[in-house]
């Protein structure tokens, strides 16, 4: 079983020698974590609130670059040196993070901390990919090849659009569809920019609306190579990066960047996050095809009537 340590460049981590998280499989076990800035100095001394936002921003980032995020947290521990002043605004922050994750959780009291100022120190466990995603199926294209809009034509007896969200059903995904971009004319990354600006969630799994012949099985596979080490991952196909692909929602910046330069397609968003790349195995690599013209349509009528005689 693969092992990973990620450091948070804490003075306490080289002086003790020990890792603000270790990775081992998909389990992430993040130290105990106090209030610092990035010098090692304490932040707000006097404000217990304060100092559990600053804990659970260290902690997101280590889970970050652990592959994880804070949805896959599985378990809390917090201890506090002045726990019948301090448990309500602690327990208040908690929520706020945690909100319908619901992890399990311990809070104790303690005599004191490494440093008496610092009033709260968190650990926390967390399993990559428990916390699932968010699913959008992008459909607001213009599909000028197609000549019309491609969610709404029918194959088998279902649209395109219900053929991706039966894919996502399949792998334990609910679906949501962006058929609006917040700013038209920007092509995929219109969708992808409304999508990240609208999501709740730390991931985000785009999925396009003309590739009929996706499975739950493949889009599962390539969630478990997204959750398996840390940053955006694009699946690769014959002519570049493309569909399905796993992106962050502080992505988002990145992406308004791109826009902002004209640089609107896939490839070079992908390029620019230094994205993974995903390969299906050779058995599933058949459902990347996706429908850009009408003569890809007909091919796609072609290859579904193969499959269900």
């Amino acid at each position: 079983m693969s092992r990973r340590s990620i450091s948070s460049e804490a003075k306490w981590e080289s002086e003790v020698e020990y890792s603000r998280a270790v990775r081992s499989g998909k389990h992430i076990f993040v130290s105990g974590t106090t209030a610092v800035d990035r010098r090692g100095r304490v932040v707000a001394p006097k404000d217990v609130a304060a100092q559990t936002r600053r804990i659970f921003e260290i902690i997101s980032s280590a889970l970050t670059q652990a592959g994880a995020c804070l949805e896959d947290v599985v378990r809390t521990r917090i201890f506090v040196t002045d726990i019948a002043s301090d448990a309500d605004a602690i327990g208040k922050v908690h929520g706020e993070i945690f909100g319908e994750i619901r992890p399990a959780a311990t809070m104790v009291g303690v005599s004191q901390l490494i440093d008496p100022r610092l009033r709260v120190e968190i650990e926390v466990d967390a399993v990559a990919g428990c916390g699932g995603c968010d699913a959008v199926i992008l459909a607001g294209g213009k599909s000028r090849r197609m000549g019309r809009d491609k969610h709404s034509i029918r194959l088998g007896g279902r649209t395109l659009l219900a053929h991706a969200k039966a894919a996502l059903v399949e792998a334990e995904c609910t679906p949501r569809v962006v058929a609006t971009d917040r700013q038209p004319g920007l092509g995929p990354l219109g969708g992808i920019a409304t999508a990240l600006q609208q999501t709740n969630h730390s991931r985000v799994m785009f999925v396009s609306c003309d590739m009929p012949f996706l499975t739950g099985e493949l889009l599962t596979r390539f969630f478990g190579a997204a959750v398996a080490d840390p940053g955006a991952l694009f699946t690769r196909h014959d002519r570049g990066m493309g569909f399905p692909f796993l992106l962050h929602r502080d992505d988002f910046k990145i992406v308004e960047r791109q826009i902002t330069k004209g640089a609107l397609s896939l490839q070079r968003l992908a390029k620019r996050l230094a994205a993974r790349a995903w390969e299906p195995p050779p058995e599933l690599e058949s459902q990347l095809f996706n429908i850009n013209t009408p003569e890809d349509l007909a091919e796609a009528r072609r290859r579904w009537k193969e499959t269900t005689r």
